[in-house]
C-alpha cells in the first residue's frame, strides 16, 4: 500500500534518500569532501521552514519518495546564498588543508558552473512564477503511481498558498524522461546542460525546467 505523509519527522529518511538518489538516481561513487555541509545546502530550508510544506511517500511502512515545496522565494533564497556561502569556505579550507578528493574537487567545480547556468535559466520563468517543487523518487519505485501522488501533493500546496503555478527541473539522459514530464505535467520553459551529472553519468544529460500550472478551482484528485 502507498500513502502521501506530512514530512515531519521523517527527516533522516528524507536525508538518506537524497544521498542514495543524488546522481542520476544513484548514490556518489566516491566520499565527498564537506558532504554534511551540501546535504545542508540542498535540503536544509525545506526540512526548516518548508516542513509543513514537504510530504513523503510510503510504501509497505518504508519512505520510497518525497516532496519538497516551497512557496516563500526571498526566505528560500537568503537561506541558500548563507549556506552556498559556508560551502564556499569549507570547501576552500579543504582543499587548502589537504582534506580534499579529486573527485570532490572536480564535483564542485561542475556545481559552480551549473549553479551560473540555473541562474541565467530563472529568467526563462513567467515573471509571475515564484514557487517550486523538489520530487524524487527511489529507482526501485519509479513508476507513475508515486511519481502522480508527489505531483498531486505539490499542487495541493500551490493551492494552499493561493498560487497558481510552480516550477520544478528534472534531469533527462537523452528521451528517457520525456515519459516522467508527461506524468508530472507542465511546459518545458528551459533546457541547459547539466555539467555534473553528464560528467558522473558519463554522458550528456540535459537538465529541464518546467512550469505547472494549477486550477485553483479543481479539485486534488486530478
Amino acid at each position: 500500500m502507498m500513502q502521501v505523509l506530512p514530512a515531519k519527522g521523517s527527516e533522516s529518511y528524507i536525508r538518506a534518500l537524497f544521498w542514495e538518489t543524488v546522481s542520476i538516481g544513484n548514490p556518489l561513487p566516491f566520499t565527498l569532501s564537506c558532504a554534511r555541509r551540501y546535504e545542508e545546502l540542498g535540503l536544509g530550508w525545506y526540512l526548516t521552514q518548508g516542513i509543513n510544506d514537504a510530504a513523503v511517500v510510503e510504501r509497505d511502512g518504508n519512505v520510497i519518495g518525497y516532496g519538497l515545496f516551497c512557496a516563500d522565494a526571498q526566505s528560500f533564497r537568503k537561506h541558500q546564498n548563507r549556506q552556498i556561502l559556508l560551502l564556499a569556505i569549507e570547501v576552500l579550507f579543504a582543499f587548502f588543508t589537504f582534506r580534499t578528493n579529486v573527485e570532490s574537487r572536480r564535483f564542485y567545480w561542475y556545481r559552480i558552473r551549473d549553479s551560473l547556468t540555473i541562474f541565467r535559466s530563472r529568467n526563462t520563468l513567467p515573471a509571475d512564477v515564484h514557487a517550486h517543487a523538489h520530487l524524487n523518487v527511489n529507482r526501485a519505485n519509479h513508476d507513475a503511481v508515486a511519481a502522480r501522488m508527489l505531483r498531486d501533493h505539490s499542487d495541493a500546496m500551490c493551492r494552499r498558498h493561493g498560487l497558481n503555478a510552480y516550477f520544478g527541473e528534472m534531469n533527462a539522459v537523452g528521451g528517457k524522461r520525456l515519459l516522467s514530464l508527461r506524468r508530472v505535467g507542465g511546459d518545458v520553459v528551459n533546457e541547459s546542460r547539466n555539467f555534473t551529472f553528464s560528467w558522473l553519468a558519463g554522458a550528456q544529460v540535459r537538465r529541464l525546467t518546467l512550469v505547472r500550472t494549477v486550477d485553483s478551482q479543481r479539485e486534488m484528485a486530478a
